[in-house]
């Protein structure tokens, strides 16, 4: 079973217990496309090892609701707002004409 929620991370069940996270933006054979490791520990829970540098927690009560939470996290994860960057204000004083 595969669950692609978002291009960039794909959910692919290993086992019938197992389920691991693949960031697509690297090769089946490399490492660290690995983002996590679920496996389901009773009907009520699955527990995860996330092998990236995450907030995330590490209890969810299936596979599917891991993946989305990591996909709204991502999404909302954006490049900063630009800060506009003035002169200073001494060298404003001195550039005025007399």
């Amino acid at each position: 079973m595969t669950i692609t929620s978002d291009i960039r991370f794909e959910l692919r069940q290993v086992t019938g217990i197992e389920w691991i996270i693949r960031d697509q933006r690297y090769a089946s054979h490399d490492a660290r496309g690995t983002v996590a490791r679920i496996w389901r520990v009773d009907e009520d829970h699955c527990e995860v090892d996330w092998l990236v540098d995450t907030c995330l927690p590490t209890r969810y009560v299936c596979p599917a609701n891991v993946i989305e939470d990591l996909h709204r996290t991502v999404s909302r994860s954006t490049k900063p707002v630009p800060i506009p960057h003035f002169a200073p204000v001494g060298a404003r004083a001195t550039e005025r004409p007399e």
